[in-house]
């Protein structure tokens, strides 16, 4: 009896081609908004929606005769092929309407689209067309959750194919609060997704902004993505309200979407009472968020309301990994500097459209270090790491660990390459981490939060955009095809 091969190249080809036409739609929708609007040219849309879709066809037709079933490396090779496959299509209309100087910066800007990172290789936002700007903000939306997860709730694939392409593309913790039918959930999330995003598009609306940029900013602000309509993004607007507005909706979206069904469907604010990860995350941001409101209020002389305002939309965007700014936070007091890398560095919570280390992972590391003192002291006691007041195994401790270790490894890397490109040494280290962490804001002297990252030379774009890939799946999904073992059968 001949062997079952370890992956089924017309499996991989079904589930890609499926996905890729959801991006097909997506450029449609796009096209739509150019015609609405009257714009001279929609070639770039009508071209990419042409090749997007003849690739999605073709796929699916050599997909035909694989079956529903999917198996755990199948999925996770659908995962990486699928954010590379769609950012790779998702050039296409950059390139042709010309606003992207090179390939590098058009791979650069849909990577930082679909990985709801926020970066711009675009000079000048203000200049480009609606349909465009339209484009960026869809790509946020829809990587906010992620591609894969997006399609769950159409795609034809057995109970088991569906936790395997879920627990591939969100590696990590959080998935033991998934429904046992994960269809149903992922359609009762994204519900709560688009609840939020119209949410937000109608309260920026009544705040004050226009319908279009209402609609972007709300699919940006929920995907915790950084991209605007403006070059000044929520300071175009001088208005304290909208940023309110935002502070409100940027936290929605970093906040676990599993305790937002759970509350949902219970009707009971008990999962959030009884969440230890979003405890930590709010405390974190507020102690912050105090520290640097005093110091804007001594240090650069802010009224009191501007100062409590600026530091917290500023945190909450920086803990979010949104990247939208109203000051340049480089001028702070320099220790609070370190307050905001920190931020950056852990993110926000896990199951959120958030990027960074994650707030649940950083809390078991301070738990199991805190425990490690009293095990050494009594090495025959049995005591575990409790989150929300149960024990977490010991494979959730080591998955911590060593990603924490991947996710540091990166970082060095990350920076030691961006430096053999041309980036300065301090820039390199802060875009490394910038990246890895999908927060469209950096520190640096070249490429900070008032110079942005337009000019980077083209090498760099792609270490960057190989970065903030890395970052969005975790790094074990991108990583994972890449090893021996993944391609042996045992």
């Amino acid at each position: 009896m001949p062997k079952k091969k370890l992956i089924n190249p017309q499996t991989l080809c079904r589930v890609l081609g499926q996905l890729v036409l959801i991006e097909a739609f997506m450029m449609l929708v796009s096209l739509i908004v150019g015609i609405i609007y009257k714009e001279d040219s929609n070639v770039p849309f009508i071209v990419s929606l042409i090749i997007t879709a003849t690739v999605g066809i073709v796929l699916r037709l050599l997909g035909l005769r694989s079956g529903d079933s999917i198996n755990r490396r199948e999925a996770y090779l659908v995962v990486s092929l699928t954010w590379v496959v769609f950012s790779l299509l998702g050039t296409i209309p950059f390139l042709i309407d010309g606003h992207c100087s090179s390939f590098g910066a058009a791979l650069f800007e849909a990577m930082s689209g679909f990985t709801a990172t926020g970066f711009t290789a675009m000079p000048d936002v203000d200049a480009l067309p609606h349909s465009i700007l339209f484009w960026r903000s869809f790509m946020h939306w829809i990587g906010g959750l992620g591609i894969v997860f997006f399609t769950m709730t159409i795609l034809p694939v057995s109970g088991s194919g569906e936790i395997r392409l879920f627990a591939a593309e969100s590696t990590g913790l959080g998935q033991e609060k998934l429904h046992t039918k994960i269809k149903t959930t992922a359609a009762w999330i994204w519900s709560i997704y688009i609840v939020l995003t119209l949410a937000c598009a109608a309260a920026l609306y009544l705040g004050g902004m226009g319908l279009f940029d209402s609609i972007n900013h709300g699919m940006s602000a929920i995907a915790t993505g950084g991209f605007s309509t403006h070059n000044n993004g929520i300071l175009y607007y001088n208005s304290t309200l909208l940023q309110y507005i935002m502070m409100a909706f940027m936290l929605l979206g970093s906040i676990n979407f599993y305790l937002l069904y759970t509350a949902g469907t219970r009707r009971k604010l008990s999962p959030f009472k009884n969440s230890d990860e979003l405890k930590f995350y709010l405390v974190t941001i507020l102690i912050i968020s105090a520290i640097c409101a005093l110091s804007l209020f001594i240090h650069n002389g802010y009224s009191l309301e501007r100062s409590i305002r600026t530091a917290m939309f500023n945190c909450i965007s920086i803990a979010s990994t949104s990247g939208f700014l109203t000051d340049d936070y480089q001028q702070w007091f320099r220790p609070t500097c370190m307050l905001l890398m920190f931020l950056m560095f852990v993110g926000g919570s896990s199951g959120s459209t958030s990027g960074g280390f994650k707030n649940i992972r950083m809390l078991i590391i301070i738990k199991t270090t805190r425990i490690q003192f009293k095990r050494i002291l009594h090495p025959n006691a049995v005591i575990p790491v409790q989150m929300n007041k149960a024990p977490i195994n010991s494979a959730a401790e080591h998955n911590v660990m060593s990603l924490l270790f991947w996710f540091l490894f990166l970082i060095v890397i990350g920076a030691g390459a961006l430096m053999l490109s041309g980036v300065p040494g301090y820039d390199s280290c802060a875009l490394s981490l910038s990246c890895i962490s999908n927060i469209g804001t950096s520190f640096g002297h070249v490429y900070g939060p008032s110079q942005g990252v337009s000019q980077l030379p083209e090498v760099a774009k792609w270490i960057c955009s190989f970065l903030m890939l890395a970052g969005r799946l975790e790094i074990f999904a991108i990583l994972l095809p890449f090893t021996r073992s993944f391609w042996q059968r045992q």
